[in-house]
């Protein structure tokens, strides 16, 4: 059950990789929550919620430079009949930041490029309950340390130009990789050290695709249906997810959203061991103030 915590963790990944990238705009503020249950066991489900920031000061032939910070923290919790396990997870990161704006890419689109490299510190803590039959109850404790190194690419394309402009007006693609550079850990059985315990590996990497349906609306408020599908890949136990499905998105005529949410089924596929968690359901939101304007 240790597992589930850095797979809620890495979840966040697909939440963060949504936010950044604004068009135009030398300063970017998201703030982002949402949560998990898993199909199977109503007792194993999850939160989280932070922010990302970015501000671009430096422009260099079309290009938006600047730096970037983040903040979030993940909770869960995953119970069976025999076993109790909850966590926690806090993370906070800064680096770099990159972004182009290009009005003209095609003659009938425009074109948004964003990037950004991040150094995360990432603590996590755990403590799990184990009652066997006719057997004391087994208390296991965890803390783990993180020093990662991620990277985040934002590709849009924007319908500009041309006939039928509100229909598939934009479509994104979304990628993420991010590798541990030092790892520590600690863990107890029962207030007992444990000597061997395994470093879990938090490397992962994920891509994301959204396109949008249709922009609803004849004000300056639109309303812009989206599908999103994802992949995502966790080197720590080499599973592989697949997520599909639905985002609501409000946005000004001519900006970035500043309001969506999203509901997702998030599948395991591949060769893996049967779990409690082999399918979740995914609920968030994300909110952009910068972007509320007229």
């Amino acid at each position: 059950m240790r597992k589930i915590l850095f797979l809620l963790v890495l979840m966040t990944i697909v939440v963060v990789g949504s936010v950044f990238g604004q068009f135009r705009e030398r300063v970017n503020l998201s703030l982002f929550a949402g949560g998990y249950a898993a199909q199977q066991n109503g007792n194993n489900q999850g939160y989280w919620y932070g922010m990302y920031i970015d501000y671009m000061p430096i422009k260099n032939s079309g290009w938006l430079f600047g730096f970037a910070a983040l903040a979030d923290r993940v909770y869960f919790e995953s119970n069976d009949v025999l076993n109790k396990y909850e966590g926690s997870s806090d993370e906070i990161g800064g680096g770099l930041a990159a972004g182009k704006w290009s009005e003209f890419l095609t003659q009938r689109y425009s074109g948004y490029f964003g990037g950004n490299i991040l150094l995360k510190s990432i603590r996590d803590n755990g403590t799990g309950y184990s009652v066997q039959p006719n057997q004391e109850i087994g208390i296991y404790t965890m803390h783990q340390e993180d020093l990662m190194l991620a990277i985040g690419l934002n590709i849009n394309l924007l319908k500009a130009f041309g006939v039928r402009e509100n229909l598939l007006p934009r479509s994104q693609l979304e990628l993420n990789y991010q590798a541990p550079l030092k790892s520590s850990k600690s863990s107890f059985w029962n207030n007992t050290p444990i000597k061997e315990s395994m470093i879990w590996n938090k490397a992962s990497y994920s891509a994301q695709f959204r396109q949008s349906i249709v922009q609803i609306g004849r004000m300056n408020t639109l309303l812009e249906p989206k599908l999103v599908v994802g992949y995502h890949y966790y080197l720590g136990d080499k599973s592989q997810w697949l997520s599909i499905g639905p985002e609501i998105a409000l946005k000004k005529r001519g900006w970035d959203d500043f309001a969506s949410i999203f509901f997702f089924v998030k599948e395991q596929i591949g060769d893996y061991e049967p779990n409690l968690n082999s399918r979740q359901f995914v609920v968030g939101f994300t909110l952009k103030p910068f972007n509320i304007r007229n």
